[in-house]
């Protein structure tokens, strides 16, 4: 008996027919997830959430297609709910982390300190930074300072690992 006909004789009534339907669905429904979503609590969240949607809307609804389709559509839907979940969920903590970042008064002190630094050590690299930070494309930087977008990438890669290397010791 396919799922389409467990579908059809549970719409009847047959009792034992839907709970054969229904552990079909979630046996199939945690494979497909578990492989879609890593943490397997919520893995099995997600089948929960789409098992309790199918079960109490399945008899109202006319389906224009199939059951199959159906039931992967709610968990479709409940699968890219805990994903965009997720993708929120790391921009706030992100965001948190940055915000904890920029709450140190003294970082703002030192940075221009070591702004200062390097450009006294060397001004192209100071340029570069300045041009790249306030949004100048990689093309128009190089127009500016007349150099190739090789050695422009070059002198930015050793301005940034300067200044990362002025703000965890202090010096250049």
């Amino acid at each position: 008996m396919d799922i389409n006909s467990l579908y059809d004789a549970a719409l009847n009534g047959d009792k034992r027919e839907e709970t054969r339907l229904f552990e079909y669905l979630r046996v199939r429904f945690s494979l497909f997830v578990s492989h879609r979503i890593k943490n397997q609590e919520d893995a099995d969240d997600v089948v929960q959430e789409a098992m309790i949607v199918i079960s109490t809307e399945y008899k109202n609804i006319r389906i224009q297609s199939s059951f199959v389709a159906w039931a992967y559509k709610v968990l479709d839907n409940r699968i890219l709910r805990k994903l965009h979940y997720y993708k929120n969920t790391n921009k706030l903590t992100k965001l948190k982390e940055q915000k904890a970042d920029n709450t140190n008064p003294d970082i703002k002190i030192r940075l221009i300190e070591c702004l200062r630094k390097l450009n006294t050590k060397n001004n192209r690299y100071a340029r570069i930074l300045n041009l790249h930070y306030h949004g100048y494309k990689s093309d128009e930087i190089c127009k500016l300072i007349d150099i190739s977008k090789n050695n422009m990438y070059a002198i930015l890669s050793r301005a940034r690992s300067l200044l990362k290397f002025c703000l965890d010791t202090g010096g250049i």
